[in-house]
């Protein structure tokens, strides 16, 4: 009877010791399976352009850096994947966004496994270590965000990286490790400038320690080094990896000044009001952190403030000697000022709390104190109930993000009434959906070419475009005289042929035009066909930019013009016309039309 459990020890041993490794495993699986699953957000091009600026200074192009805003943005993450692209020699747009995504995410499962990492080496344990990693990942909105957003999410695992970082230097305490540490803070702050509240940090705890070398009468010049080798490794590359630095490293004050008062005025619907920054409530981060990140998360995190209270009060004499607590401490102050001070210097806020997605770092960090505070439980079985509970609630994180597969970047968690939520709440502020719409839209015209109306600036539909495939993409234009269909934010009304709901409050629908626009054609057409300039009958010929592009009967006769142009209708008899009057395109109406080959017209400017 004992054989076969001691045959399974070293089985089971092998998968408590690899468990963060195997999940992690199982995370990228799913990731390559459901990574061409996520629409296109609107700024997903610019995060490449600005890439792309600094990769041609870079390469030799003095003017790329030169009146552009977004030149004050750090490249740390963008260059690299601009550096991929052109490695991997990919042209294709399609191609480039879904490698993009591809890094992104594994950058993204990098952060988590850097959670278990910190967690372990706090705690020692293994099981607080997987969860802690679970913790991390298995947010809905940043786990769709890792895909699409190469902004917040890589700051967010750089964040955590860099507290990875932070803590190993001090537990090592090497000139090495706090060199590796000093790096890390830099590629933080380069990704985004509000990580430079690292550098600070690690500095005042080097000082802390400094002081307490004194007291014991040694190992001042140890700490002395760390510093010097922390602050020379920061700067370094800080300045390698940031070219805006190379022309004058004063740019770093500048940077920081702009991109605490980005220039972009954004309003947010915030409790059903809409505010605008620098006019944002005090508690617009807390009320978004709450309602948006799984209960399991928000229930550990507070667990672990409390825990970490007791344990400071505790200690309170030499609780900065203690690096548990100490670290506990910069976790709760990398949580709290941030938030507070953005909201006291009334910094950029707007589309929920992205620009703060890195908070969940330290909370993270909180939550796996709030864990240890679980495996403190003296009775084994109230212990072994506080993980299981624990585990269900990071579960049903899980469960649903598979339901809302792959809008979880709009979870909302059970502790928000969802009815009226479109009225309430801010939702899909990336227009991710579009890049949906426009598929559906493919799929109910299976042929020809697709004209879409909306009342979104002309660049979303453009960008959304991008990772849809290329013949797909040749298919579909912007028209709003004659569209095939039309795209209505926010509307899931009767007329519609197709709705994205979530938590059943449509944010996209598409109405079917084509009708419409046939009708409106042929009634332009007749018009033509009664002018004076055709009322001999007979047929016409279709000129644009001197070049004959198709040769139309009465009615809509059939053609297989492709293109789109400005319609100058002839006499079908050239000799009726001076050569003069042909050349200057006589017009009968200031109208674009769009010819099909079943002689269905949707077209125009």
């Amino acid at each position: 009877m004992k054989a076969p459990r001691n045959s399974l020890a070293p089985a089971a041993a092998f998968l408590a010791r690899h468990s963060a490794i195997i999940a992690l495993a199982a995370f990228a699986i799913v990731g390559a399976a459901v990574f061409a699953d996520y629409g296109v957000a609107y700024d997903e091009w610019s995060a490449r352009f600005i890439g792309q600026s600094s990769f041609n200074y870079i390469m030799g192009d003095e003017g790329a850096l030169i009146g552009h805003f977004e030149r004050f943005y750090g490249v740390a993450f963008e260059v690299p994947l601009i550096v991929a692209e052109r490695l991997l020699g990919l042209e294709d747009s399609r191609a480039v966004y879904l490698s993009r995504r591809a890094i992104a995410h594994l950058f993204f499962l990098a952060g988590g496994f850097s959670a278990s990492l910190l967690a372990y080496r706090l705690f020692g344990s293994r099981l607080i270590a997987l969860f802690a990693m679970l913790l991390f990942l298995l947010h809905p909105r940043l786990y769709a965000h890792s895909f699409f957003n190469t902004k917040d999410p890589p700051f967010l695992s750089m964040f955590m990286i860099a507290l990875y970082l932070t803590h190993r230097a001090f537990r090592r305490d090497t000139v090495w490790a706090f060199a590796l540490c000093g790096a890390g803070v830099a590629l933080l702050a380069n990704i985004r400038i509000m990580g430079i509240m690292l550098f600070p940090a690690v500095l005042g705890m080097l000082a802390l320690d400094a002081f307490r070398a004194v007291k014991r009468g040694g190992g001042i010049k140890r700490v002395f080094a760390n510093s010097c080798a922390f602050s020379a490794a920061f700067a370094a590359t800080l300045y390698a990896a940031w070219p805006l630095l190379w022309r004058d490293p004063l740019n770093l004050a500048d940077a920081l000044e702009r991109l605490s008062q980005h220039p972009t005025r954004l309003s947010t619907l915030f409790r059903g009001e809409l505010v605008q920054f620098p006019n944002v409530p005090w508690d617009y981060i807390p009320t978004w952190i709450l309602i948006t990140t799984p209960p399991a998360a928000l229930l550990l995190a507070a667990l672990g403030i409390v825990c970490l209270t007791r344990l400071c009060a505790a200690r309170w004499r030499d609780m900065f000697a203690d690096s548990t607590a100490r670290f506990g401490l910069l976790a709760l102050a990398c949580l709290t000022l941030p938030a507070v001070s953005a909201v006291a210097l009334n910094s950029s806020l707007y589309h929920g709390w992205r620009h703060m997605y890195f908070l969940y770092a330290p909370m993270c960090v909180l939550a796996a104190f709030g864990l240890r505070a679980l495996a403190g439980i003296p009775r084994p079985n109230l212990r072994a109930a506080a993980f299981v509970l624990a585990a269900l609630g990071i579960a049903l994180a899980g469960v649903q993000m598979v339901s809302l597969h792959p809008y979880q970047n709009e979870y909302f968690n059970p502790l928000v009434d969802k009815s009226g939520l479109g009225d309430r709440w801010q939702m899909d502020y990336l227009d991710v959906s579009y890049t949906e719409a426009l598929e559906a839209a493919l799929e109910m015209q299976p042929a020809g070419r697709v004209f879409i109306a909306d009342g979104v600036h002309a660049s979303i539909m453009r960008r959304a475009m991008e990772i849809i495939p290329e013949d797909d993409k040749r298919r579909l234009h912007r028209n709003s005289n004659f569209p095939s269909f039309r795209i209505v934010h926010r509307y899931g009304g009767d007329a519609a042929v197709w709705t994205r709901e979530i938590y059943g409050v449509p944010i996209i629908s598409l109405l079917d035009a084509r009708a419409e626009s046939e009708a409106a054609f042929r009634t332009a057409y007749a018009a033509a066909r009664a002018s004076e300039l055709l009322a001999s009958g007979g047929g016409f010929d279709i000129y644009a930019d001197g070049g004959k592009l198709a040769y139309a009967k009465d009615g809509c006769g059939e053609d297989d013009a492709r293109g789109h142009f400005s319609l100058s209708i002839f006499p079908a008899d050239q000799a009726d016309l001076p050569q003069t009057a042909r050349r200057g395109g006589l017009r009968y109406e200031p109208l674009d039309f769009e010819f099909f080959e079943r002689g269905a017209i949707f077209g125009g400017k």
